[in-house]
This record gives C-alpha cells, sequence and structure tokens, in this order.
C-alpha cells in the first residue's frame, strides 16, 4: 500500500543547527549519511546545545549547517561559511551565543550525543496539515520539527497519518525501513527559529491531541540512497 512520495528530504549535520535541504540522500547505518554527527558544546566543559530547555542556547537554530566535500560547515548568513572543526568555526558560534562554545564529533572525548533515538525521523504533509487544522493562524513549517523525511500524503489525509505506521516496514525507493515509536516532542518545537516565530502553542496542541508524539522515528533496515519523489509504501509488519 503506497503511504505517498517523499517530498522534502533534510540533513542536520549538527544537533540542534539549522540543516540543509537536499534532493537526495543516502541512507546507512546511522540514518541519513552525515547526519546529527556533530554537537556544539560550551568550551569549558562537556555541556552540550540545549536549546528546548537553556535560554543562553536559544538563539543555536540561527546558525547554519551543511555537508561540504570536505566536512561539515557552518554559517551565520549562508554566505560565508567555516570547515567544522576549526577555529573559525567556534568563534563564529561564540559570537553568535556570545560566550566561548566549540563543535566536536559526537563519540569523541568526553562529547556524548544528546539522546539515544530511531536512526530517521519520520513526518507527513498529513499531520501537518492536521496541526495547521488545530491551530490556523500559527506558523506551522517542516523546518520547526526537523524531520529526515517529509512524505506527502494524499491531499484529503489531514491526520497524523505516521502514527497508524508505528511497527511496519516501509519501502523507500529501494531503501526498507522499520517504524519504531512516535517521535517525543520537547521545547524545541516551539522556539523562535530564522522566519519562524516563537510560539508555545505548537506544542501544547502535539501534547494534547498528539500524545506528545509528530512524526515517528525509524531504523535503516536496507540501505539504498533515496530521493524527492521516490514512493513511500508499506511493506509488512515485523
Amino acid at each position: 500500500m503506497q503511504v505517498g512520495t517523499i517530498c522534502e528530504l533534510w540533513r542536520y549535520p549538527v544537533s540542534s543547527l539549522t540543516g540543509e535541504k537536499l534532493d537526495a540522500v543516502d541512507l546507512d547505518g546511522t540514518g541519513v549519511a552525515g547526519d546529527r554527527q556533530w554537537g556544539l558544546f560550551d568550551a569549558g566543559s562537556a555541556d552540550v546545545a540545549a536549546p528546548e530547555s537553556e535560554r543562553r542556547w536559544r538563539p543555536v537554530p540561527g546558525l547554519r549547517s551543511r555537508m561540504a566535500a570536505e566536512g561539515p560547515q557552518v554559517s551565520r548568513d549562508g554566505a560565508v561559511w567555516h570547515a567544522m572543526p576549526s577555529p573559525d568555526a567556534d568563534r563564529t558560534a561564540s559570537e553568535h551565543l556570545d560566550f566561548p562554545v566549540r563543535f566536536q564529533r559526537f563519540g569523541e572525548a568526553d562529547a556524548a550525543p544528546r539522546y539515544d533515538r530511531g536512526h530517521l525521523h519520520i513526518l507527513t504533509t498529513g499531520s501537518l496539515a492536521r496541526l495547521q487544522a488545530l491551530l490556523p493562524t500559527a506558523v506551522i513549517d517542516t523546518r520547526r520539527f526537523r524531520p529526515n523525511i517529509l512524505v506527502e500524503t494524499a491531499a484529503g489525509d489531514v491526520d497524523f497519518v505516521e502514527q497508524r505506521l508505528i511497527g511496519k516496514r516501509l519501502t523507500i525507493g529501494d531503501a526498507v525501513v522499520e517504524i519504531t515509536e512516535p517521535c517525543t516532542r520537547c521545547a524545541f518545537t516551539a522556539l523562535g527559529q530564522p522566519d519562524l516565530p516563537f510560539d508555545k502553542d505548537v506544542l501544547n496542541a502535539i501534547a494534547k491531541h498528539g500524545g506528545g508524539g509528530f512524526g515517528v522515528l525509524a531504523k535503516v533496515v536496507t540501505a539504498r540512497r533515496i530521493a524527492s519523489g521516490d514512493a513511500v509504501s508499506v511493506e509488512q509488519s515485523y
């Protein structure tokens, strides 16, 4: 049964920073290759950026990250990019936040990942439409929810579509993934970002109507390259 088609693909080289929208991505054992492999840390401690819970970190989503051929890069304006790790990258982020920070790959030294969760975050346009119907004046934008894969579903399917997929396998192009659990949401969804206003009602509506979850998490079973326009279908229960 076809669920829909891929309409957006996203990679976030640095956790909590704005990511990059791509036409195609490679799936591997970590999910989207190069996704959330780096963190932004307090220069004087092992504290990782947590904009959803600490006020000093709230400007972090205003920084941009992308994966270049040479490795990850960071920018404040999308015009000038700095390779990571480097003094220029750390200085750019420190000036943005107004306190000293450093970029570091998760798993190196004391750089522990922010959380341990499914490889992939999948969201549907049906869920976005359902949330927009609940909050007619809110700015409901993919960037609030940071999925790796946005699936375009039928126009009339205005519901939390992916909740029905938990416990199932999906074929996405030539790849196969297992949907493992709902994506539990936190205050990050309410934070202001470039062109997105702060809106606490977004998280409140998800908690009230979505059981706290919005989108689903999945693990990769068969790793392949996937692209916008690829079909997404239910394969089987597992």
